[in-house]
């Protein structure tokens, strides 16, 4: 980190501090990873806390523009509904600021590791992948019902934003990408991802974090959105494939437990999983995990890419998807 960067997290902190007056305050620090946010873990009162001021909201569609507006809102109506049925597996919203975007929530990450940095030390215990797919399947359940309303985010343009690999691929495939997507108005936790989920030693192993860009599209997009992006942490070397493969059927089999897929699903859940890999394949959002320009990361991000689009091609069950995730690390592997 720099020295500005530095700079930056000390006046944020100090800052932080200066909101609270009169309160007990100690111990908080920045965390890093924020996209959309700057987060503070600390102690407020007595209790361990986060505190989220989320920023200003980049606009990618039609051009790139920034809002003044912020995403905290849907994050605040979406964990006022899902902590009571959820405790401990998503925060509980402890205060409020909206005209500064502002939020203090419980930390339910206290004794967890985000998913980013566990799949990166190459853990992936089949326990942590099939209690995310019972915890996905439950989160499907519960918000089924919902009646559609109004999020700061709308599903074009999160799909146009997460499709645009998949175009450059293939229009056809970016069609169907977004045919699928928006075919639906069910509650939709788009950023279900290893960077959100914190995975746990003790009950409950799964919580979940990060709920701002959430909307109403196609709910089916959860659980490849998570599994789809396992091939990136197998064929760069940083899972065994073995142990990729197993977790990533275990979370597979505990969703389809709880939650039956149809075949017509699945076959579509395939497909997301396949656009979910050639989304990540150059890096996006993933750097850490497939950077570089050395001839071994161009040749493992050319094998991702190949893996999607066979993906898209000749799969259209969880067992197929299985089999290919399978040899394809293989291959790398001989």
């Amino acid at each position: 980190m720099s020295i500005h960067e530095l700079q930056q997290d000390s006046d944020a902190t100090n800052e932080l501090y200066n909101f609270f007056p009169g309160r007990h305050l100690s111990g908080f620090e920045k965390l890093t990873g924020g996209y959309t946010s700057d987060v503070f873990k600390g102690n407020l009162d007595g209790q361990i806390s986060i505190i989220k001021h989320a920023r200003a909201r980049e606009i990618f569609y039609p051009t790139y523009s920034v809002s003044t507006e912020t995403r905290m809102a849907t994050e605040i109506e979406i964990l006022g509904r899902l902590s009571p049925v959820f405790p401990g597996e998503v925060p509980q919203i402890l205060e409020y600021y909206p005209e500064n975007s502002i939020a203090v929530m419980t930390d339910v990450g206290n004794d967890a590791e985000l998913g980013f940095p566990y799949l990166m030390k190459g853990q992936a215990e089949p326990r942590h992948g099939a209690a995310f797919g019972d915890f996905l399947a439950r989160l499907k359940q519960t918000t089924a019902d919902w009646e559609p309303f109004q999020t700061v985010e709308s599903a074009f343009e999160q799909i146009w934003i997460r499709g645009q690999e998949v175009e450059a691929a293939s229009p056809q495939w970016g069609k169907q990408l977004r045919d699928y997507y928006l075919g639906e108005q069910k509650f939709l936790w788009v950023d279900g991802h290893p960077k959100n989920v914190f995975l746990g030693q003790t009950p409950p192993l799964v919580r979940a974090i990060d709920w701002d860009c959430s909307h109403f599209a196609d709910s089916d997009y959860m659980l490849p959105n998570f599994f789809g992006q396992m091939p990136v942490y197998t064929i760069f070397g940083h899972v065994g494939i073995e142990e990729g493969v197993r977790f990533t059927e275990e979370m597979i089999k505990a969703y389809v437990k709880r939650e039956p897929v149809s075949s017509k699903a699945e076959a579509k859940m395939c497909f997301y999983a396949g656009c979910q890999t050639i989304q990540r394949q150059d890096g996006k959002w993933l750097f850490d995990a497939c950077g570089g320009a050395e001839d071994l990361s161009l040749r493992r991000k050319a094998q991702l890419f190949y893996f999607g689009r066979k993906v898209l091609t000749s799969v259209s069950t969880f067992d197929q998807y299985l089999d290919l995730l399978r040899r394809e690390g293989q291959i790398l592997k001989d």
